[in-house]
């Protein structure tokens, strides 16, 4: 045996086999192909290449597991059990390559569960055909898209954390997602988008810093209820849902445009508090909402009007808008029974607001007339209206400090309260010669002598 100490030649042998042992890190099980029996990952997991589990099969995946794909197509495909169940101390967490394909639920048996999972940077992390699955508790941050339900998919999407994704939720072809109790923020196009006969109800979420928070295209039959929607770009977006959904209880405050209602969307906008925010709602192209007993206080605009939206306005309360009410190209409010306090401008009135340009050029047959040539056959067209009066009206409210004023007014007073055709008589538009259109008048009387009752907008239930 020998007892001397070692050389320099042979220190030069072991020294990187010991630094080795010392250092180098566990590369971790290596995984691919189908799985089988009972399967159970922990540790550290490397997918080779996409990774099914098959009907009848469940993986379970214990807490502080990382599972990183080797490749963008290495994809862990779903068609049985899915049982990922982290710790909030000890969460799971995926890994790729930034355009990793993700985990995707395809026909999978019900009972699929995400539990405190991690996602970051997929081009999507999450995507289901046909299944019903839980995700809780789980964080998606910098994914183009975290979850992608592409078609008939029933998941519950609870208590997660969306931040920085391009979308967070995709929710198309009848799926049902019902999301509730997530905080979303600094989505780059929108935190959730529904369309092609999805729904779900939406509640309980806060949206935060988002490009645009909701987008809805048709119709979309569940609620959008006790959400809060602080300091986004849009709040929620609604196309052609006619109407629906019912957006009530929520709050949106400081941001852009609270809600747009845009191409024949009227939804029932009941409860909810919208609070310095840039414009609170915006009617576009036949967009007519029932708006009721909802808080519009400090935004810029309450309400902006334009292109025959005729929103039906009943017992609201507006108090220190800069403007309480804009219309635009034909729009004529149904606009009582609301109390206004403190707005320095009530109405204002754009210079296409002209029921007399309507009656000698009309614009229905103009509509008609694009349609055809984009050969849209949209049925909702037919329903532009083509008889209009020359005054928007107002009468039927409650003015505060500004009753009195406004109930001795004579009928052609020029008030500072309104802006109509007392302050712009006549206008003329470009390619359509210098022949002059009247602007419309605003009507506000007669007043009401107090106070509307119940006009604040139900405590959340």
């Amino acid at each position: 045996m020998w007892h001397g100490k070692p050389t320099l030649s042979l220190l030069t042998v072991l020294l990187p086999a010991i630094l080795l042992l010392v250092v180098a890190p566990a590369f971790g099980e290596t995984v691919s192909g189908k799985l089988a029996g009972a399967p159970r990952w922990s540790g550290e997991i490397r997918l080779a290449e996409t990774v099914v589990v098959p009907p009848g099969v469940t993986l379970k995946i214990a807490p502080g597991t990382r599972i990183r794909a080797e490749r963008a197509n290495a994809v862990l495909m779903v068609n049985g059990t899915l049982d990922a169940r982290g710790t909030e101390k000890a969460p799971i967490v995926f890994s790729g390559p930034a355009d990793w394909e993700g985990i995707s639920f395809f026909e999978a048996a019900e009972g699929g569960l995400l539990e405190q999972v991690r996602i970051d940077h997929a081009a999507v992390a999450v995507s289901s055909i046909a299944a019903k699955f839980v995700l809780r508790g789980c964080r998606f941050t910098g994914n183009g898209t975290a979850v992608k339900l592409l078609r008939e998919s029933f998941p519950l999407i609870e208590d997660c954390r969306f931040a920085d994704n391009d979308i967070a939720i995709d929710n198309e072809m009848k799926s049902v997602a019902t999301v509730r109790g997530n905080r979303f923020s600094g989505h780059k196009k929108s935190a959730i988008v529904a369309s092609h006969g999805s729904r779900g109800a939406i509640t309980g979420n806060r949206f935060e810093k988002n490009r645009q928070a909701i987008a809805l295209v048709q119709k979309y039959p569940d609620p959008v209820e006790n959400n809060d929607f602080i300091d986004n770009g849009v709040g929620i977006f609604c196309n052609q849902t006619q109407n629906t959904p019912a957006i009530r209880h929520n709050r949106f405050e400081k941001n852009e445009t609270a809600l747009i209602n845009f191409s024949f969307a009227y939804p029932a906008v009941e409860h909810n508090r919208f609070m310095d925010n840039g414009t609170a709602v915006r009617n576009d192209q036949f967009a007519s909402p029932k708006i009721f007993r909802n808080l519009f206080r400090g935004n810029g605009t309450a309400l902006f009007n334009d292109r025959k939206s005729d929103p039906e306005v009943t017992r609201n309360q507006f108090e220190k808008n800069d403007l309480v009410l804009f219309c635009d190209h034909s729009s004529y409010p149904l606009f009582r029974d609301n109390n206004l306090l403190g707005n320095p401008q009530a109405v204002r009135l754009g210079i296409f607001q002209s029921a007399d340009w309507e009656a000698r050029s009309g614009s229905k047959k103009i509509v008609q007339e694009k349609a055809r040539q984009l050969n849209s056959r949209n049925p909702l067209i037919e329903r532009i209206p083509s008889d209009f009066r020359d005054r928007v009206e107002v009468a039927g409210n409650w003015w505060g400090e500004n009753t009195e004023r406004l109930r001795q007014a004579a009928a052609e007073a020029n008030l500072d309260l309104f802006h109509d055709r007392l302050d712009q008589p006549t206008v003329t538009y470009e390619g359509y010669g210098d022949e002059a259109y009247r602007l419309d008048q605003v009507v506000f009387q007669p007043v009401l002598d107090q106070a509307v009752a119940d006009t604040l907008p139900e405590a959340q239930p």
